[in-house]
Order: C-alpha cells, then structure tokens, then sequence
C-alpha cells in the first residue's frame, strides 16, 4: 500500500505523494526526478523528493555487497560519484566501506522478465558490462575509470548502463519524447540510433532490431519505475528485489 503523505527532516511542511507531469530535481538527492514525487502543497517551495528518497532507510544492504552494509547521508561528499550509474552524490545518498549509491540506485531492480509480440525478455542487472554499452560503444561509463551496472540480456546481446539510460531519458525528455499524464508517464518514442534499430549497414534483421528496442524501452521504465507503477510487458511481481 502506498504512503500517501509523510513528515520529512528535509521539509518543514508535511509532503503528499503526487504525480508531476514535468520533471523535477529532487530536493533531497539532487538529480531529476519523472512523475511521482512528494511534494509539498505550498506552491512557492516547489519541494520535492523521489518515493525512494522520501521512504530512505536508516540502514540497507544491497545483493552486490554481500558483506557490507549501507549507511543513508544526509549530505554527499565532493569529489565521490555513485557506483551504480557514475553521477557525483550531491545529496542524499547510501554509503558502505565500498561503495556510494544514489537511493533510487540503491532500489533498481535487479532482474526483468519482459513480454512481447509473443517472445520474452530477461534482463539482469549486473555490476559491469560484460560487452559494449550499446548507448555509449563502451565498457566503461568512463574511459575506464568507473566500470558502471548494466542491464545485460541474459542472451548477452543487449548491454546497457544504467548512467547511460538515465542521461537518455532527460535527453528524450528535452526533445518531447516523454508524454506523461495523471495515469503514469510513458515514453511514446524513444530515440535510437541505427545501431540500435535495426538499420545498421550489416544488414541487421528487422525482429532483432525490434528485440533491441524492446530491451531498451524495458530498462528505460524500470529507471522511471517511480514515475511508471505499471506497464505492458514487464511483470513486476517476479522481479527479484535486492
């Protein structure tokens, strides 16, 4: 059952959880945020927090880290980027002995099983890619100083990092490609490049270029989970959660 209205440390009035049809940075970790968030009432705080860095907890663990736990900051540390997707920590953030996640990075699912036109997809989310980014042609998110989580299909074709699609999606976002309303927001078209859709100069078969897109937009809405609750295609309920 969803928290609808919470009292945060971060904010002197009380947050209701609601949907923004614009995107928002978070107040609390400091990076964009799509469709829910709370938000305070007062229209002149314009205040807002992720699900995730609204219900932050004191202490978590992550599958990754089998021996570590996780601290939640109040304040992120200059100089020090998230493990998961590359980005500097500026705001609320978890912290091991090994490592620091964003909130929403900490809570990324760590399998999908997705269904379409009558195939299916399993993608899993891995601590580095195995292959070729297929959005940024690497390994690394950078030049081989952060190696990055991917979402690896488990035919070891389809590689992504999670930086990758999160710097996609405000991309996207820019450009129009994000048609949002109050029952949740959907991407009605992503931008993809030819080697992504299939028209690559090999002559690239057209269902496996329909393969790649799926992957794709599966991963896209699994980093916007808190702004799609549901969607045609992946099944929520058999994610294995961190």
């Amino acid at each position: 059952m969803k928290i609808t209205e919470i009292d945060h440390f971060s904010h002197r009035h009380k947050l209701e959880l609601s949907y923004s049809e614009k995107p928002y940075q978070c107040d609390g970790c400091k990076e964009l945020g799509f469709g829910s968030s709370y938000q305070c009432n007062n229209k002149k705080c314009d205040f807002h927090l992720h699900e995730n860095c609204g219900l932050a907890k004191p202490i978590a663990t992550h599958s990754f880290f089998k021996n570590s736990s996780f601290k939640f900051k109040k304040k992120g540390k200059r100089g020090k980027t998230c493990k998961a997707c590359g980005k500097d920590v500026q705001g609320f953030m978890y912290k091991s002995k090994e490592a620091y996640l964003h909130p929403c990075c900490l809570e990324l699912p760590s399998t999908l099983n997705g269904n379409f036109n009558g195939g299916s997809l399993r993608l899993n989310l891995e601590v580095k890619a195995s292959t070729k980014c297929l959005i940024c042609q690497n390994k690394e998110i950078y030049k081989g100083k952060l190696k990055g989580w991917a979402y690896i299909s488990s035919c070891g074709k389809h590689c992504y990092h999670v930086g990758c699609v999160n710097n996609m999606n405000f991309e996207n976002w820019k450009m129009g490609y994000f048609n949002q309303s109050q029952s949740g927001g959907v991407a009605k078209g992503l931008v993809f490049n030819k080697e992504e859709n299939g028209e690559s100069s090999n002559g690239r078969k057209e269902n496996e270029g329909s393969l790649m897109k799926n992957a794709l937009d599966f991963i896209v809405k699994a980093v916007l989970r808190d702004a799609v609750t549901s969607f045609l295609g992946i099944d929520f309920d058999s994610i294995a959660n961190n």
